[in-house]
């Protein structure tokens, strides 16, 4: 836990940013593993507060997918950067057996 007591937890996310990251209109009511996608096998790795972002459940469940789209994950990793995380470290760690080129140039300043 960090110092200033944030978890990273569901609860914690969602009280910290509760408004839907993609609409900005909604409440947010569900975390969407924004930069990589769930996998089974690699839950626990993926499944951070890097990766997760507070959606609205129409956002999230749209037939338009606009919570997968190359934008909104572009815009959700300068975010992440601003908030303090290294994305570009994070995923370099990942045990993936492919990347993403332009996420692993992602670095924080």
């Amino acid at each position: 836990m960090r110092s200033d007591g944030y978890s990273g937890t569901l609860a914690d996310i969602l009280r910290k940013r509760p408004m839907c990251e993609i609409c900005h209109v909604r409440p947010a009511t569900q975390l969407h593993h924004c930069i990589v996608h769930d996998m089974k096998r690699y839950h626990k790795e993926l499944t951070v507060p890097e990766n997760l972002m507070p959606v609205c459940e129409i956002c999230h469940t749209s037939l338009a997918q606009s919570a997968n789209s190359k934008k909104v994950r572009e815009e959700f990793i300068d975010e992440q950067i601003k908030r303090g995380y290294n994305i570009g470290a994070w995923y370099r760690e990942l045990p993936l057996k492919v990347k993403e080129y332009w996420i692993l140039q992602k670095e924080q300043t």
